[in-house]
């Protein structure tokens, strides 16, 4: 009869499974790369919401200067409005729309509020005005109305005479802010526009 043998090399099977090394090394790895990805997201839809403010200002802008210019090209005169020292607001007579009577526009800043000023046009000569008043840019920080003679020369405010105005232009700054993203400033200048039906 056989004497048993046994290996001794025989060494029982551990169970299917990580260990604990395994799984915290796998953890941190993980976390490292949702951390990336996270931050890149945070990044991409900070710069969206960004250009979004940067898209807005430059449509509200390019409209209201679009407007602006239409009302000069065609004004056959212009009145500057003064607070102070500085041009609030002008008022435009140009043509109505059947071109048999004259009507006036008047373009002015709403700085009722601060931190929220407004360009805007109402109908009428005066400024003060709310019948009918349309917000052309909201959040202005800053608006300068400037006015030129024909040959191209800046009438300084303290000239408050409008004989010799030949163009105006507007230069505003706009911000605009949503939380937790850096606001968005612009300074922007409209071209100088020609008062044509005005004679020097």
């Amino acid at each position: 009869m056989k004497s048993a043998s046994f290996n001794t090399s025989f060494r029982p099977r551990r169970p299917a499974g990580f260990t604990l090394v395994e799984v915290l090394i796998s953890i941190s790895l993980g976390s490292m790369v949702l951390a990336g990805v996270l931050s890149a997201f945070l990044m991409l839809a900070r710069s969206g919401i960004r250009t979004s403010n940067y898209s807005v200002m430059e449509t509200e802008t390019r409209r209201a200067f679009e407007q602006l210019g239409i009302d000069a090209r065609m004004a056959n005169n212009f009145v500057s409005n003064f607070t102070g020292s500085v041009i609030t607001s002008f008022t435009l007579t140009i043509p109505s729309n059947d071109l048999t009577t004259q009507r006036q526009v008047t373009y002015g800043i709403d700085s009722s509020d601060s931190a929220n000023m407004k360009l805007y046009m109402v109908p009428g000569a005066d400024p003060t005005a709310t019948s009918g008043r349309l917000v052309l840019v909201s959040r202005v920080t800053g608006l300068t109305f400037l006015r030129y003679d024909a040959n191209g020369t800046l009438i300084p405010t303290s000239t408050t005479s409008d004989a010799g105005v030949k163009h105006v232009q507007a230069s505003l700054s706009v911000r605009r802010s949503t939380s937790g993203v850096a606001a968005a400033t612009q300074v922007i200048r409209s071209s100088a526009f020609t008062l044509r039906n005005i004679s020097i």
